[in-house]
């Protein structure tokens, strides 16, 4: 048997150590899956995008009918203790996982009233994506998308993820990128993007797609870089013609699909949208404002900024085109 790892873990108001948390077999978490979780990404000790994930287990919970257990403060205080308490093992890039469960009760599929949720939490460190996949891309393959209609719920009910997953791991992917009637949805733990003529394609929110945090920071990390971006159906045809395909999850960030069903994607590597929208998230992470041009006239007279260390790191992983050296506040 795997070992736990030795973590602070939080049950029902009490903090204990992860390996001797204990639930009742009768909670309906356990029966069930009768519950819903949040993954939230920590940078540096720091909550990232805390809100939006804690507005989506709030849209989850009154979906399914449980009550929430806690106020947004108590949330935070609970997800910033783990993280001060754990500080001994973070790694620096860690999540916080939530669960929430209806509760406690005799097994019966009606919803019983009147029961107190399971509230369960812990901190795991961050999966971090190899410089491998971050420079070549990464394979995925196709799979029909038989889950049920209600994917925008984060439920803890993930069999039918685990069986997707499961399809990508044998065939040696990384992950399985769904498709019902012919038309792109998500994959089995990511959102999907496709871009084509530089614009970036996603699908629809809807009941058969969980509503990524990705997806409004990717729109977001698209406005600044002015790449045009578009929610709609998107055909099985255009996946496979598509110049380039994007991977976003809490985990992988954003993550460039190189070959689809062992056929190469655009010309097989991670294209410069992805390679724009990669290095907006890095600067989302740190908290680092996009960079902006003031082309009004009236800043023509202006004295030019002070010199900014550059935002690219190196050595990059990218092809960078560095122009403009006769430019008043040029930093090479």
């Amino acid at each position: 048997m795997q070992a736990l790892p030795d973590t602070l873990c939080y049950l029902n108001g009490d903090y204990t150590a992860l390996q001797d948390a204990r639930i009742s077999v009768l909670d309906r978490g356990f029966i069930f899956g009768d519950g819903i979780y949040e993954v939230i990404p920590v940078y540096q000790g720091r909550l990232f995008r805390f809100d939006e994930h804690l507005a989506r287990l709030t849209r989850s919970l009154a979906e399914v009918q449980i009550p929430n257990p806690h106020t947004p403060e108590q949330w935070r205080q609970i997800a910033d203790t783990l993280i001060e308490r754990n500080t001994a093992r973070a790694t620096g890039e860690d999540t916080v996982y939530i669960q929430v469960s209806r509760g406690v009760a005799p097994r019966d599929h009606a919803m019983p009233q009147g029961i107190t949720p399971t509230v369960f939490a812990m901190i795991n460190p961050l999966k971090a994506q190899s410089a491998a996949a971050r420079e070549n891309g990464v394979a995925c393959v196709t799979a029909e998308d038989f889950r049920w209609k209600k994917g925008h719920i984060k439920s803890t009910s993930l069999l039918s993820a685990v069986l997707a997953r499961q399809i990508s791991v044998e065939a040696g992917a990384t992950e399985a990128i769904l498709l019902r009637d012919g038309y792109l949805t998500e994959a089995s733990s990511s959102n999907v993007w496709v871009v084509k003529d530089g614009r970036v394609l996603g699908a629809p929110r809807d009941g058969l797609v969980l509503e990524g945090i990705r997806y409004g920071l990717i729109e977001s990390l698209c406005k600044e870089a002015n790449i045009p971006f578009e929610l709609r159906r998107i055909s099985e045809a255009e996946l496979r013609n598509a110049d380039e395909v994007l991977l976003s999850s809490a985990t992988k960030e954003v993550l460039a699909v190189s070959r689809l069903d062992e056929q190469p994607v655009g010309n097989g590597h991670p294209g410069p949208v992805y390679a724009q929208l990669y290095a907006g998230y890095q600067r989302a992470k740190q908290g680092t404002p996009t960079p902006t041009v003031d082309a009004t006239p009236a800043a023509t007279n202006a004295a030019p900024p002070p010199a900014q260390e550059s935002l690219i790191e190196f050595p990059s992983l990218f092809p960078i085109k560095v122009m403009g050296p006769k430019v008043d506040g040029f930093v090479e």
